[in-house]
């Protein structure tokens, strides 16, 4: 899957819940892949098509806090095929505005959909 339609494949879970969600232009998106309306405020999502050796790292995490608070967003998804380094899990745990789904939390999502 090329990374604008893993982009698509991760709005279609927010419009599963319900919310309105449109993905962004290809290129230049100042770090937003997808944007989704909740009723609590502005979900912001970025998406990281990685292979399984290729961990998403904290300079991912600190930059996308930048990106959340520039959006004032609600919350910040951050969805990748791959796993989080240990250091990114540590600085997201810094933030209660900053979610990190995984390849296996990906999976549950397709049998069980989140409730955002």
């Amino acid at each position: 899957m090329d990374p604008f339609n893993f982009e698509q494949h991760s709005m279609s879970f927010f419009h599963r819940a319900g919310l309105e969600a449109w993905a962004t232009r290809r290129s230049n998106d100042f770090g937003v892949d997808v944007f989704a309306v909740h009723p609590d405020g502005l979900m912001i999502v970025q998406c990281k098509r990685n292979s399984t050796e290729n961990k998403v790292g904290r300079p991912t995490i600190q930059q996308f806090k930048g990106v959340v608070e520039e959006q004032n967003a609600h919350r910040g998804y951050i969805i990748t095929t791959s796993t989080f380094t240990e250091e990114a899990i540590a600085s997201t745990a810094l933030t209660d505005k900053i979610m990190l789904v995984a390849m296996d939390d990906l999976v549950r999502w397709h049998a069980e959909p989140p409730a955002f």
